[in-house]
């Protein structure tokens, strides 16, 4: 049995809802990444990781490669996520999309979601007014490189805050 090359390469992108993305790879080109080939605990890829992999032929496209076995060695950008929340320091990030739970934003590089119920003191009718917005967040909870993020806890601690002051008046918050 030969053993296959193991090479390390960056991630360019990944879609998540889809489970496929590409690998930057200086000797082949972009290699191509699909969530069944990760192995240990790699379950969901974000653009810029540092993984190593193999790689094969793809039987679908000729002259493409498919990476396997891949593993994740590490992602700066993440790593600073993770360090923010530990410290509970605020993160600014922009938000790019909406669903039905919330909006999804960039943070790093990293794709992050904020819940609707976290995403201000008040209730909105539409969270198309936060699209393509810079928000102030604080992650609340990360599980197998999922990242939750609150703007609601920035805007209550903001808000006590002003009452402790002493203050009469709120300065307005603008989205």
């Amino acid at each position: 049995m030969t053993t296959q090359k193991t090479y390390e390469g960056r991630v360019i992108f990944y879609d998540k809802s889809k489970g496929f993305g590409r690998i930057q790879n200086n000797e082949l080109g972009n290699v191509f990444l699909h969530q069944s080939k990760f192995v240990e605990n790699y379950k969901m890829g974000h653009a810029n990781d540092l993984v190593s992999y193999e790689v094969i032929p793809s039987t679908k496209k000729p002259g493409v490669f498919e990476a396997i076995n891949v593993r994740f060695v590490k992602n700066e950008n993440l790593q600073t996520i993770i360090e923010a929340f530990a410290e509970k320091s605020n993160l600014k990030g922009k938000v790019l999309k909406m669903n039905a739970g919330g909006l999804l934003m960039d943070i790093y590089g990293i794709e992050v979601f904020l819940p609707k119920s976290e995403v201000d003191i008040f209730e909105f009718n539409s969270y198309t007014v936060f699209l393509n917005k810079d928000l102030d967040v604080r992650v609340i909870s990360m599980d197998d490189r999922s990242v939750v993020v609150s703007r609601k806890v920035i805007l209550e601690e903001e808000e006590t805050s002003y009452r402790h002051s002493g203050k009469e008046t709120h300065p307005h918050i603008e989205v």
